[in-house]
């Protein structure tokens, strides 16, 4: 989960890649609402899921990295649901 300027705001996983993602992912998630493709960097690629989430006026990318579609599609959906559920909370 990264805010608007692709700062991680919570991650799971190699810190490393969930910093990259999300530092890229916002490039992508200015322009549109959903992402389903690779990312690249320097010889890496990254499979990844992103959907913009709306919270009480604010939007956050929420992604999900690596692993089948069908996981990240999975893994998205859940996270979306933990996000709004934490930041609805806060």
């Amino acid at each position: 989960i990264a805010d608007v300027d692709g700062v991680p705001m919570a991650s799971a996983g190699d810190r490393y890649v969930c910093d990259e993602v999300a530092g890229r992912i916002v490039l992508v998630g200015r322009k549109i609402r959903d992402f389903s493709g690779t990312l690249l960097d320097h010889g890496r690629t990254w499979d990844v899921k992103m959907t913009k989430v709306d919270v009480d006026g604010g939007e956050v990318l929420v992604c999900a990295v690596g692993g089948s579609a069908d996981g990240r599609q999975r893994s998205l959906a859940r996270s979306v649901d933990g996000a709004r559920r934490i930041l609805r909370a806060a």
